[in-house]
């Protein structure tokens, strides 16, 4: 009995050492300094820099207004989506051994370059994020840190309260990391003037000034007039919260000069108590190829969209249900008698 007990006993202790032996074979562990991928503390955040193997990159830097991507105002919601992923990342399991080489071949080739600053020169930490498990739940990892190294062992990351691969939210696509504010106005008691201009039909512009939730109605000569002010307070309404749908990335750069060049539809501006002024000009927007209205007629004209311009620069497409109340006709916006 006792020989058996004995047995058992160094049976047990080799166990043990096999497993520490195994585990301190892996380059890293779990619990180990080359494995603690989260970022505690996100409010010290304040650059996220992400490579791609291609060459493109996108820099996030947060400012005293908010964050830019390549110097442009970005999303807010999806840069708060990466800032809740490096505080709730977790470490899943460590790459088996048998896997190692083949996850580091791949990740040489996909793997995209992540580097987090938290206000110094050099990053905190680094994360070279690869491709997705086979059963989609993790993603492989690496982390890097400037003053320690690179780990020579992946990891399988995932995120508390998530299921699914969370590499799909690094990327470098400019488009989707970019703001599509159009006009963002909270409180629309401090929009002090709204001007709307139809080129093509001077009398029906008009001007609204506002001080404190009274309307004064001017038309285009400046003459004053009666005001629906169920109508200026929709469009004032308006102004808190407008976006643009998406980038027309379909036009060539000849097709969006030509677009810029030609007379305006119509023309909002906007000027508030801060003394800043914002100027959009819409154009009408053709309708998608082979596009019908309800009587199968085809259509000459994009009745649920419009292009707009913002920043002077870009070319955007909106949609009318929202916009069309931003934009109306002086006779829409007249009292009736």
């Amino acid at each position: 009995m006792k020989k058996n007990l004995l047995l058992l006993l160094i049976f047990i202790a080799l166990a043990g050492l096999a497993f520490w032996l195994w585990r301190g074979d892996r380059g890293s562990t779990i619990t180990g300094a080359m494995s603690d991928f989260a970022v505690p503390d996100t409010a010290a955040i304040d650059r996220i820099f992400i490579a791609d193997k291609q060459g493109k990159t996108i820099d996030l830097r947060r400012d005293g207004s908010g964050w830019t991507v390549n110097g442009i105002p970005a999303k807010t919601f999806q840069v708060n989506t990466l800032l809740k992923t490096f505080i709730r990342v977790e470490v899943r399991t460590p790459v088996p051994m048998s896997m190692r080489s083949n996850v580091l071949k791949a990740m040489s080739t996909l793997a995209l370059k992540v580097e987090i600053y938290t206000g110094g020169s050099e990053p905190e930490k680094i994360w070279w994020v690869g491709h997705g498990t086979p059963d989609h739940f993790g993603v492989f990892c690496v982390l890097e840190k400037p003053d320690e190294g690179r780990s020579d062992s992946p990891f399988v990351l995932g995120m508390a309260g998530f299921t699914g691969m969370i590499n799909t939210r690094f990327h470098t696509r400019l488009d989707e990391w970019r703001s599509t504010d159009v006009a963002i106005y909270p409180d629309p008691r401090k929009v002090t003037r709204v001007t709307v201009e139809h080129p093509s039909t001077d009398s029906a512009g008009f001007t609204i000034e506002q001080n404190d939730g009274r309307f004064r109605l001017l038309s285009s000569t400046g003459a004053e007039l009666p005001i629906d002010t169920m109508i200026a307070r929709d469009l004032f309404t308006h102004l808190r919260d407008a976006h643009f749908e998406y980038f027309e990335r379909t036009f060539s750069k000849a097709q969006q000069d030509s677009t810029k060049a030609t007379e305006p539809w119509h023309v909002l501006t906007i000027e508030s108590s801060d003394g800043k002024s914002l100027r959009i000009p819409f154009w009408r927007k053709q309708p998608y190829a082979g596009e019908k209205d309800v009587d199968m007629n085809l259509l000459v004209e994009d009745v649920d969209r419009m292009h707009a311009l913002i920043e002077d620069t870009a070319l955007v497409v909106v949609q009318r249900y929202w916009f069309d109340r931003m934009v109306p006709y002086l006779s829409q916006v007249r009292a009736k008698r």
